[in-house]
């Protein structure tokens, strides 16, 4: 019997779409000193922040910044996310990670242009077969789970 692959059908989702924030670009590999230069973005390099966390800006002004964060996940697969950073108490501190496509939807709603450009880079990364997007599961980012 033949069925139709209608769960398998190619979605479009665009750059400020509510369902885009569900999206992760997965990496082939890992980041490493070695190769984090690959992923400087707009004249600023790469750096590490932690085990297994790479950071870049992806956008800097006075009042709102947001970065790249190249990290490994409890899959142990590698991912581009990304985090608001905040000045603290004289210490500049990264926020809570945030999928690759919510991410590109909150940078969207400071500057569309800057978002489009970001979301040109990530989808580079795709083309360049490093990386795929994914759709993840809601159920998965909700913290809402009670012992």
């Amino acid at each position: 019997m033949s069925k139709d692959n209608d769960e398998y059908q190619e979605v479009e989702l665009a750059l400020g779409d509510k369902k885009f924030e569900q999206m992760l670009m997965v990496l082939n590999h890992g980041i490493s000193k070695k190769n984090a230069s690959e992923y400087n973005f707009n004249g600023n390099d790469m750096q590490e922040v932690g085990e297994n966390v790479w950071a870049v800006p992806a956008y800097l002004a006075d009042d709102y910044s947001l970065f790249f964060l190249y990290t490994q996940i409890d899959t142990k697969d590698w991912v581009v996310a990304f985090a608001e950073g905040k000045m603290q108490t004289e210490q500049f501190e990264l926020g809570l990670p945030m999928t690759t496509g919510k991410g590109l939807n909150v940078l969207a709603e400071k500057d569309m242009d800057r978002a489009q450009m970001v979301t040109g880079f990530v989808n580079d990364i795709s083309k360049a077969g490093e990386g795929e997007w994914r759709m993840i599961d809601e159920g998965n980012e909700s913290e809402d789970k009670k012992d």
